[in-house]
C-alpha cells in the first residue's frame, strides 16, 4: 500500500462562481496532500485573465503535485503547467473546455448570442442570473430531481464572487482559448467529463481524443459530478496517476 508521503499532493481548483468544496468529493481519500482553492473573491480580486491566475497559483504553490481543475478550474490548472511545467506532475480536467464559446472554427461551445445575452443578464441581476447558471450544473442529467435537491444548498450559500468579480470572471469565460495548448500539453493530461454534461458539447471528447493527452467520458455524469460518478472520477484520476509513476 503507497503512503501518503510517497504519493503525490494534489492541487484541487473549482469552477465559475462558487466554492471548490462543491466538486471536493472527488478528491476524497486522496493518499497524499490535497490543497483546494476556489475562484472566489479572494483570490481573483484585481486579478485581469486565467494567465495571471495562473501565475500568481503557481508561485502560491510551488512544490510539484498533480493539478486538477474542474470546468473553469480546468483552464486554469492548463495554464499553471504551460508556465511552471517543473512544478506540475501532471493536469487533470474535470468538465473543462479549452473555449467555452463557440466560433466559426470551433463549433463545440456556447453560442455567442446565447453567452451575449447571459453576459448582459449577469450585468443587470448577477445573482438571478448565477443560479440559472449554476442549475444547468444538473439539467438534463438521468437523475436530475435528485440533482435540483443536492444543489439547493449551494443555491442558498450564493455566489463566491461579488458582482464585480462575477461579471469579470465570465468574460473570463467568454475570450480565454486554450485550443493551443490543449493540442501540445507540456505535461501528461487527462481530460474527464460527463456524458449527460449540459454546458459541454459531447462531440468535443472526439475532437480532443485526438489532440495531445488522453480522455475518458464517465457514463451517467453531469457538469457537477455527484452520486456514483463521483466514485468513477476517482478511480480515472488514480489509475492515471498510477500510470504515471509519479511521486
Amino acid at each position: 500500500m503507497t503512503s501518503p508521503a510517497s504519493y503525490p499532493a494534489l492541487v484541487l481548483v473549482g469552477g465559475w462562481g462558487v466554492s471548490a468544496a462543491m466538486v471536493e468529493p472527488v478528491v476524497a481519500g486522496w493518499p497524499g496532500d490535497v490543497q483546494v482553492v476556489s475562484l472566489d473573491s479572494n483570490l481573483v480580486a484585481g486579478v485581469e485573465s486565467i494567465e495571471d491566475l495562473a501565475s500568481a497559483l503557481q508561485s502560491a504553490f510551488p512544490r510539484p503535485a498533480v493539478w486538477l481543475g474542474w470546468s473553469q478550474g480546468g483552464q486554469v490548472a492548463m495554464s499553471v503547467a504551460q508556465q511552471a511545467p517543473d512544478q506540475v506532475l501532471a493536469v487533470v480536467t474535470l468538465c473543462s473546455f479549452p473555449r467555452f464559446v463557440a466560433a466559426d472554427d470551433w463549433p463545440y461551445g456556447m453560442l455567442p448570442d446565447t453567452f451575449r445575452q447571459f453576459r448582459e443578464g449577469v450585468e443587470r441581476e448577477p445573482e438571478r442570473y448565477w443560479k440559472r447558471f449554476l442549475a444547468l450544473q444538473v439539467l438534463g442529467s438521468a437523475d436530475e430531481k435528485s440533482g435540483r435537491r443536492d444543489l439547493a444548498p449551494w443555491l442558498a450559500t450564493g455566489p463566491s464572487l461579488s458582482p464585480e468579480d462575477l461579471r469579470r470572471t465570465l468574460d473570463w469565460l467568454g475570450t480565454t482559448d486554450q485550443r493551443r495548448l490543449w493540442q501540445h500539453p507540456t505535461v501528461s493530461t487527462l481530460h474527464l467529463w460527463g456524458d449527460q454534461d449540459y454546458l459541454v458539447d459531447s462531440h468535443l471528447v472526439d475532437v480532443i481524443a485526438n489532440w495531445g493527452g488522453e480522455t475518458r467520458q464517465v457514463s451517467g455524469m453531469g457538469h457537477w459530478p455527484r452520486g456514483s460518478a463521483v466514485a468513477r472520477c476517482q478511480d480515472e484520476i488514480r489509475r492515471f496517476v498510477a500510470s504515471l509513476g509519479v511521486r
